[in-house]
């Protein structure tokens, strides 16, 4: 019995610490939720500037271009914002993008594979539009014998312009005009660009050099062969593609004048020569700047505009900004793509996490998640010394029964026996009778025992009283021990009292 219930203490205070600690969670889980709420101050929507401009059309900022998207379609135009990689460009499929819009600065940088791929899109007829300021050389290269690059200027004053204020942002700045009446000029009388517009630079390649594209490049409109400095012949044929070896110095590449490395698909494909009838085409340009050019690459087109100020909210509806923008992207009946992968809206992007970004629910979760990691961490590792492996205990009651009997049959202690035997008897016979064994006397006890059983009261009470001289120390044998325990369970027995075999073996 005494080992029965150490067991259950023992459990029921394992059972208490656990709920300690799963209280202790609980209320720690509430305290960082509380404490992510209290402390959680909702961001202001940053303002747009020039310094981090945003010129994605999901954009109604200054900075945005939502409003050129929205005038295009509602113009009968087919524009779209593409959101998959340019590797999708290459697929054929009937939605494919004639012309593909690329504006400022984007959020995700352009990779070489990417670039590769743009180009590659362009040279089979495609149509880059490439609206910046500063734009990757590699995006503004083209397959004839010249190179583009920009020459940007740096304003002292660049962060303190208000990009929605068009004062400030067209100060002292002249208002461009049609170099020539093309198809990108049409209908346009002068265009106002910001003061932070670069220019345009071309240069012509030296004689023996030419523009060289490591790569499958589809050919150009026209193609002509160079006989002579003077003479060209429109009507001969193209000439065969020739491997060609890179100058060194200025003009051997394309996208930079001074010595710009080639891009190539594979290294082991061939240099292809592309000489080419057309030169970059100057469209528009004010005192000091040239803004716009196009030019061509393999059998597409790259248009290439200085200022995203132009097509910007802020700054498409000054003059003729807003008709020199549906100009320039405007390309028969085909789908206009705007990229919007590169200004991170991507398909590949997480939703979830987006929609839930600014949100006190994202740190509550990874703080949540720490916490669930900690405590599987110290689940399975201690902090101490390793404890000893537990012994079980390999001794049963009935051992530990006949161990103390024989212990008092060694020692002769013949009173502690009639003790431990009497003092059960009684106790137990005065639960049966309905008598209180402390304070019934040994002559009520005796007369309700011998009702119960053929015995007189005499006898019994003559043998309870034997049995307390015993156990007060009168002196006894082991003959008359087994007599008196003999008698006491012929009592038992008379009077119905049974013992059970689990009561017998935990007493």
């Amino acid at each position: 019995m005494t080992y029965n219930l150490l067991t259950a203490t023992a459990k029921l205070k394992k059972m208490r610490q656990k709920l300690l600690i799963f209280l202790a969670l609980i209320f720690l889980i509430i305290i960082l939720i509380g404490l992510n709420a209290a402390s959680y101050v909702q961001k202001d929507k940053t303002p747009d500037s020039e310094f981090s401009p945003n010129r994605s059309t999901y954009n109604t900022g200054a900075t945005g271009t939502r409003a050129f998207y929205e005038l295009l379609a509602e113009t009968g135009r087919r524009p779209a914002r593409w959101q998959e990689p340019p590797s999708a460009l290459l697929a054929n499929d009937r939605n494919k993008p004639q012309t593909f819009v690329i504006i400022g600065k984007t959020r995700r940088e352009f990779e070489d594979v990417e670039i590769e791929q743009v180009l590659r899109w362009v040279s089979g007829g495609g149509k880059l539009v490439v609206i910046d300021r500063e734009p990757p050389f590699e995006l503004i290269q083209t397959t004839a014998n010249w190179s583009v690059f920009t020459d940007a200027e740096k304003e002292p004053s660049f962060f303190d312009i208000d990009p929605s204020d068009q004062k400030q942002m067209t100060a002292k700045t002249v208002a461009a005009k049609p170099v020539q009446p093309t198809i990108f000029t049409s209908k346009v009388n002068a265009v106002q660009p910001s003061r932070f517009a670069s220019s345009i630079n071309f240069e012509h390649f030296a004689d023996g050099n030419s523009s060289t594209y490591k790569g499958t490049v589809s050919p150009s409109p026209k193609t002509i062969i160079q006989e002579d400095e003077d003479y060209y012949d429109e009507d001969a044929p193209p000439p065969k593609p020739m491997s060609s070896r890179r100058e060194k110095g200025p003009g051997s590449g394309f996208g930079s004048s001074k010595n710009p490395p080639p891009i190539s698909v594979e290294k082991a494909e061939e240099i292809v020569e592309t000489p080419t009838l057309y030169a970059p085409v100057a469209h528009l340009a004010n005192d000091k700047k040239t803004l716009l050019v196009d030019f061509p690459f393999g059998a597409g087109q790259i248009v290439f505009l200085t200022d995203p100020y132009i097509v910007s909210n802020g700054g498409i509806n000054l003059v003729d900004n807003a008709q020199l923008a549906i100009n320039i992207v405007a390309s028969g009946d085909g789908i206009i793509a705007f990229d919007e992968f590169h200004q991170g809206y991507g398909a590949g992007e997480n939703r979830l996490l987006g929609y839930f970004a600014g949100t006190p629910l994202v740190a509550i979760f990874l703080q949540f998640a720490a916490l669930v990691g900690f405590i599987l961490f110290t689940q399975s590792r201690r902090f101490a010394r390793p404890l000893p492996e537990r012994e079980p205990n390999r001794l049963s009651k009935l051992e530990y029964v006949s161990a103390m009997a024989e212990l008092q049959q060694r020692t002769r202690a013949y009173d502690l026996a009639i003790e431990n035997i009497y003092t059960d008897f009684r106790r137990r016979v005065a639960r049966l009778v309905g008598a209180d064994n402390f304070t019934a006397s040994h002559k009520d006890l005796a007369r309700l025992v011998a009702d119960r059983s053929k015995l007189t009261a005499n006898e019994i009470e003559n043998l309870m009283f034997k049995c307390e001289d015993i156990i007060r120390g009168e002196p006894t044998n082991k003959r008359e021990v087994l007599e008196l325990t003999s008698r006491l369970r012929e009592i038992e027995n008379q009077i119905g009292l049974k013992r059970n075999r689990k009561q017998a073996f935990t007493k």
